[in-house]
This record gives C-alpha cells, structure tokens and sequence, in this order.
C-alpha cells in the first residue's frame, strides 16, 4: 500500500505499508517508509499520512502495525505522540548514508477492530 501527498509544485510526502508475508500473520503490516519532503516538514502532513495508512490498513483488514526508526530521530517523537508503543531498542540496526551504524526503535500500534 502505498499513498501520496501532493502539493501544486509535486509529491511532498509518501508512506507504505506492507502486508506481512507469512502466511500466520494475514492481520500484520509494516510501515516501510514514511517520508515528508523538507519544504513540507512541520505542518502535520507526516502524521495526517500515517492516520491515513493506519485508516487504509484497517480497510484491508489489517489491525497490527510495526515499523522501525533511527533512535533518537524526530520520527521516534512524532510516533510516539501517534500512540505507537516502542517494543525495544536494536543496536547498530542500519547504517547512515556516511557509512556510521545507527540504533532503531521497534514500534507497533493495534488499530481498527482486532475482535473476530
């Protein structure tokens, strides 16, 4: 799944969730990526993407997220603030673009109905 926002000049932002590959876990998504251009930072669009990911996941029948981020971040505060729930911290889990290891918070978020 993947949504964009657009502004009069472009695309400003875009988020994606994937649907989890295993076949126990038809419930399950990840957020992949959350981007928010730099013209369009600060003015809520990256939260206004993910309450529409988490809307559009609920739709598919999705009711638990997970998504990873650069601990430390402001995306970690911003998920935070969106009700997200850090499950804990992996050392060195990706490497910045000069080549330096990096620590990510796990998160995950029930939403929608997950009563069957």
């Amino acid at each position: 799944m993947f949504l964009v926002a657009r502004a009069a000049d472009g695309i400003v932002g875009t988020v994606q969730m994937h649907p989890s590959w295993a076949p126990n876990q038809p419930h399950r998504g990840e957020i992949a990526k959350l981007m928010v251009h730099r013209c369009a930072r600060r003015t809520g669009l990256a939260r206004r993407l993910m309450e529409a990911i988490e809307r559009a996941a609920v739709s598919q029948g999705v009711h638990l997220l997970t998504l990873d981020t650069k601990r430390g971040d402001a995306a970690e505060a911003l998920y935070r603030t969106l009700g997200w729930t850090a499950a804990g911290t992996i050392p060195e889990f990706a490497i910045d673009s000069d080549g330096s290891p990096h620590d990510a918070v796990i998160f995950y978020k029930a939403i929608g109905d997950s009563s069957r």
